[in-house]
């Protein structure tokens, strides 16, 4: 019987045994040391890379998956005769979305549908989560796409990292924001905008007031008379990101939230450390 099938990628940093619960398909980026190319998250765990990260004296690069990868996977799904709904990262952080693209073209088919999350981590994560449950309750790939099109324009993500140096190494940020940075030991709240670029938000000084600083604009942001799923992130840094948690629980009035760390691909271009959390209307 025909179904509609979620795909995405190893950026949505989705837990294995959900992903795996909801049929999720995941097709992996890439990491590497110089010759040594790892799969994200099925060659190296979160732990050994950063290991990895904090030994080596030269920075690790990532890819994207190929098209070739994608139209594989495209390919077997057609066959069955399924309809896909492929939702990446932001197609400013990467050229995920180019290769699905390329491989949809590839494929001739009208059943693939690509979709630019404009986030990444579990900001994608929660869209492909909300997605494989709707297509698992034999929803129409029209109300499917009609959600996650909602979901992509009222989501927000808001995060920490311990150092700007990988984001600025990486070209995500400049160089005079992470120096002054540095110096000063400020602490910008980050988070993705509208066309899906990473952008500071605020600037506070130290750790602390930063997170009390994130939960302030959760509040300001959320809709009490809303529904909200909600998701943790962190990189090496468990006890922050369970800080952060407490200060948040009365404002979502929910106790179950997602928490996972960061995998390898996104880890190489933040760096260790990352605090954050991500809101997404149900």
């Amino acid at each position: 019987m025909a179904k509609v099938r979620i795909v995405t990628d190893s950026t949505a940093d989705i837990p294995k045994k959900i992903a795996e619960e909801l049929g999720i398909i995941v097709v992996p980026l890439k990491v590497s040391f110089g010759t040594e190319v790892y799969r994200d998250g099925v060659d190296i765990t979160s732990a050994a890379f950063i290991s990895r990260l904090q030994e080596e004296s030269t920075l690790p690069t990532t890819s994207q998956p190929s098209p070739g990868e994608f139209v594989a996977i495209y390919e077997k799904l057609i066959a069955k005769g399924d309809t896909i709904i492929s939702i990446h990262i932001s197609g400013k952080l990467s050229g995920t979305m180019q290769s699905a693209q390329t491989a949809k073209t590839v494929t001739d088919s009208r059943d693939i549908y690509i979709i630019d999350s404009k986030s990444a981590s579990l900001g994608l994560g929660l869209i492909v989560i909300a997605a494989a449950k709707a297509a698992r309750e034999d929803r129409s790939v029209h109300e499917i796409l009609s959600m996650i099109k909602d979901k992509v324009d009222k989501s927000f993500i808001l995060f920490l990292v311990e150092t700007l140096d990988y984001l600025e190494k990486g070209g995500r940020i400049g160089k005079a924001s992470a120096l002054l940075g540095s110096l000063l030991k400020i602490k910008p709240i980050l988070t993705i905008d509208d066309e899906g670029q990473i952008i500071p938000l605020e600037k506070v000084r130290g750790t602390s007031k930063a997170l009390q600083r994130i939960s302030q604009i959760v509040a300001e942001r959320i809709d009490n008379s809303i529904r909200y799923s909600w998701a943790m992130v962190y990189g090496n840094n468990y006890p922050g990101v369970i800080k952060l948690r407490e200060q948040l629980l009365p404002l979502l009035k929910c106790e179950n939230v997602l928490i996972n760390e960061i995998g390898p691909v996104i880890t190489a271009h933040t760096g260790p450390g990352l605090i954050g959390v991500i809101v997404s209307p149900e």
